[in-house]
């Protein structure tokens, strides 16, 4: 890995020996950060056996099972969002799912991808029958990708109450439960968000040059090896921000779909202290924000960490910009 800060931090822990490991087992290519979810990564499924009381997950992590949903599918409090294609929702899905408008922009600058308005994402949540005081499960077809990026949509303009379906689509479908090919019947909704927003949750492109000095923040670009080596290149510029260690966002979840163990994910961090005490903060970045969203979930709601940020300018706002510092090493 690159970066004077990064490679410091390693000789203080004796890691230095690991980087090029660490390299080896983030190789695995990922799609766009638009790209809907429908792949698992390699490894086994360990989690998919466990129940979430065993993962080892921190308190309050907001995954929900099958069984859970399965119990609570003629609870009006409950709103399902199906993030799937259209034709996939079509083809079948659980019952009373709706589907929701994008939550996402091309902001003033020319960024896009990033996070909707708070008047768009409210207009979302009015048109899906979301209230203020509604428990949003969502899903897709088996990683949970845009269920992430979506919480945390949710998450910055102050809608808590926000589930993701552990094992998604993939699981509900290969148990037997009963789907449906039906629309639902949805009562539009006059959403006003009601929430405490958190900010402290999203990063700018500001934010993010001042961290790669910083010696307690960490920088992780959560993209496949070849986006970060800059063979990948799907902006102006290829590479990575400088001192950015690189983790797959696609190492979290099992082929099943499921999330992976507290000690799995934790395996595969510590070696890139994510997971350390020396890390006050990380920042999170991808393409536009989606796949970071993912990690972000991992790390903030699964590991526990307090301080995580989605950069979400990411490489479509720092890869076009001739003045952002670039790394190909």
């Amino acid at each position: 890995m690159n970066g004077s800060k990064y490679l410091r931090r390693l000789g203080r822990l004796g890691l230095l020996g690991g980087v090029a490991a660490v390299v080896a087992v983030v190789g695995v290519a990922c799609g766009s950060d638009d790209d809907g979810g429908n792949g698992g990564s390699e490894g086994g499924g360990s989690a998919a056996a466990a129940t979430l009381d065993d993962r080892g997950y921190a308190e309050g992590h907001r995954l929900v099972t099958t069984a859970w949903l399965e119990d609570r599918l003629d609870d009006d409090s409950i709103v399902v969002i199906d993030l799937r294609r259209e034709e996939d929702y079509l083809a079948g899905h659980i019952p009373g799912a709706v589907r929701l408008a994008s939550l996402s922009r091309t902001d003033e600058n020319g960024v896009s991808g990033q996070i909707g308005t708070r008047e768009q994402v409210a207009q979302a949540l009015s048109d899906a029958g979301v209230t203020p005081e509604s428990t949003v499960v969502l899903y897709d077809a088996n990683t949970s990708l845009s269920p992430a990026r979506t919480l945390w949509v949710l998450d910055v303009y102050g809608h808590a109450e926000t589930r993701i379906l552990d094992g998604a689509f993939t699981t509900w479908e290969a148990e037997g439960r009963a789907t449906s090919t039906e629309g639902a019947e949805v009562t539009p909704t006059e959403y006003v968000f009601s929430g405490v927003p958190n900010e402290a949750i999203i990063a700018g492109y500001d934010e993010l040059i001042a961290a790669i000095d910083d010696p307690e923040a960490l920088v992780c670009d959560v993209r496949s090896a070849e986006e970060y080596a800059g063979r990948d290149v799907r902006s102006d510029q290829g590479g990575h921000v400088p001192g950015a260690v690189n983790e797959d966002w696609r190492q979290a979840v099992n082929e099943s779909g499921h999330f992976k163990t507290a000690d799995e994910l934790r395996g595969i961090y510590d070696d890139t202290l994510l997971v350390s005490d020396d890390t006050s903060t990380v920042y999170v970045y991808c393409q536009t924000g989606v796949r970071a969203a993912h990690t972000w979930f991992v790390l903030s709601e699964l590991l526990g960490l307090e301080n995580v940020k989605n950069y979400d300018g990411s490489w479509e706002e720092w890869g076009n910009r001739p003045d952002a510092p670039i790394d190909r090493s």
